[in-house]
């Protein structure tokens, strides 16, 4: 009985943390798509910067990080607990990567980058918090 109560607060964290940042990943794919330039400014880059390769380069990431922001909920709804497990485990090393990268990242600290760099932080614990009452033997 409390096996089962732990899966089962494991997979609605883990849930409840995809969706999270499913919908940031979506905000942020939009936003690129729609206005790129307003993306390079705020992340504390000169205007020499901002070229017409740059406009579409931003674009073309703005719908690949679409594809994981259209998925991850899909992933929360219907994967099973090992799914979750799994899934919580490898975006929860992916965002301390990006993390780091973002910290290390060229430009400017700006208000926007130290947001950017809270929210990367915030959905790593979110995921490892997740990940917490998984069980040992499996």
């Amino acid at each position: 009985m409390c096996v089962d109560r732990v899966d089962t607060m494991l997979s609605f964290r883990a849930a409840l943390v995809l969706r999270i940042q499913a919908l940031v990943l979506f905000l942020i794919a939009f936003t690129i798509i729609l206005r790129p330039f307003s993306v390079v400014a705020t992340l504390g880059f000169p205007t020499s910067a901002q070229t017409v390769e740059l406009s579409w380069t931003l674009r073309f990431l703005g719908l690949l990080l679409l594809m994981p922001a259209l998925l991850a909920p899909l992933l929360a709804a219907f994967a099973g607990e090992r799914g979750l497990r799994q899934a919580s485990s490898g975006l929860g090393f992916i965002n301390g990567a990006l993390c780091m990268w973002l910290a290390i990242a060229p430009g400017s600290w700006s208000r926007t980058k130290v947001i950017a760099e809270l929210l990367v932080i915030f959905l790593t614990c979110g995921y490892f918090f997740a990940l917490r009452g998984r069980r040992r033997n499996r």
